[in-house]
């Protein structure tokens, strides 16, 4: 995305002050809904690997329970993916990376991140 995709429209008050507001273009709603959803799904996928994981590790389990597992650790995979590169841009960098397991870890326990300025 560029910086220059959204527009911003700027009123001067009477009293010389200037009050911006930034108008969110169709193009960037949609991402971020793509990105929305992709999260979900992520967490999603992760919580039923979990869940499948603990029944494939359990003494007496079946083949079809190691299938399962199989499965949700594919869905796992695609999701995370799919998260990771909408969340990096391509950009394949170590800060970018790290980045993003901050991101992972903070979506996965439900903790709130810090925007550093």
């Amino acid at each position: 995305m560029d910086m220059f995709d959204g527009t911003i429209e700027t009123h001067v008050e009477p009293d010389g002050s200037a009050k911006s507001k930034r108008f969110i273009s169709d193009e960037e709603t949609i991402r971020q809904m793509d990105f929305d959803d992709a999260c979900e799904a992520f967490v999603r996928a992760e919580k039923e690997w979990a869940k499948q994981d603990a029944i494939a590790k359990r003494p007496g389990a079946r083949p079809t329970d190691v299938c399962k597992w199989f499965d949700a650790l594919e869905e796992r995979y695609q999701t995370e993916k799919r998260v990771w590169l909408l969340f990096t841009a391509g950009d394949r960098s170590l800060r970018s990376g790290m980045i993003y397991l901050q991101f992972r870890e903070a979506l996965l326990s439900n903790k709130v991140l810090r925007a550093d300025a």
